[in-house]
Formats: structure tokens, sequence, C-alpha cells
């Protein structure tokens, strides 16, 4: 998905940068456009692809439900108490670094403090009508109004959808 948009993105920046307007490209520009392109994109290919081989591997191969103390029987074998003391690691550590990487393409430039201020306009959109839900639901006991839920994705139909 994503990758697929960077490499677009990219492809098309390379073959504007080797023709112009008042040419068509001919084979050898061709050629060096799409092996720049190829250059450029197989580090940051090569690092997505090990970070999620590795990650899935990990998940899959090493890891186990983590220890628990309640009796259930579930955790107690060796890769369950591994699981339980790599986990701040894991949480802190490995895993925001891989994210950092997965999500640092930005084609424009760094976006500064717009995600902050997206976040920022988007709490305060939505407040004034949370803070009414949420006092609706401790004055009635209800957990969400019938209508408002009427133009929503999640509205029901009056007609069921029964399994074919």
């Amino acid at each position: 998905g994503c990758q697929a948009i960077e490499d677009a993105y990219e492809l098309g920046k390379h073959l504007a940068a080797a023709g112009t307007y008042e040419n068509t490209l001919e084979r050898p520009e061709l050629e060096k456009a799409l092996q720049d392109f190829y250059k450029d994109r197989m580090p940051r290919v090569a690092g997505v692809s090990l970070l999620s081989r590795l990650a899935s591997d990990l998940i899959i191969n090493a890891f186990d439900t983590p220890y628990n103390p309640w009796g259930d029987g579930l955790g107690t074998s060796w890769k369950s108490y591994l699981t339980f003391f790599w986990k701040p690691v894991l949480q802190y550590l490995i895993f925001p670094a891989q994210f950092l990487f997965l999500y640092s393409y930005s084609p424009s430039g760094p976006m500064g403090d717009l995600p902050k201020r997206l976040e920022k306009a988007w709490r305060e959109r939505h407040k004034v009508e949370s803070e009414e839900a949420f006092a609706e639901a401790a004055r009635t006991g209800t957990r969400y109004n019938e209508e408002s839920r009427k133009a929503s994705f999640f509205s029901r139909d009056a007609e069921p959808v029964t399994s074919r």
C-alpha cells in the first residue's frame, strides 16, 4: 500500500527529471531514469522489508503469551518469560525506532508542527460534543443515543442482514 504510493511518487519524479516537455524520452534516458529510481529506492525498500520480516519472525517464532500469575495455564513456557522481560525493550525502544523509520518518508520535507496543530484542531472540534455525550450517558445510563446513529456508517438497517 504505502510503499506503492512512495514508488509511484519517486518513479514519477525520476521520469519527469529525465524528460522535457519538448521531447519524449529516448531509450537511454528512460533506462537511466529507471536505474536511478532503482538505486534511490533500494535502501528504503530493503529496510522496510527487513524490519517487517524481522518483526513477524520475532512475534511468531520467539514470543508467546506473556507470563501471568493467575494460574490459567497460559504463559508458563520459557518463551513466555522471554516475552515478559523483553516487552519494555520492544515497547519503548525497538518498535518506536522501527515505526520512526517506516513512517519517515516525507517527499515534501519535514512536516514541522503540522501533526500537533491537526490534533489540537481535532480536539477542539470534538471536545464539546464528546463532553455532552459523556454527560448524557452518565445522566441516563445509556451508552449511545439511537437518534445520533441515523447518518452514521454504523447505523442500523430496517432489515437485518442475514448470512448467506
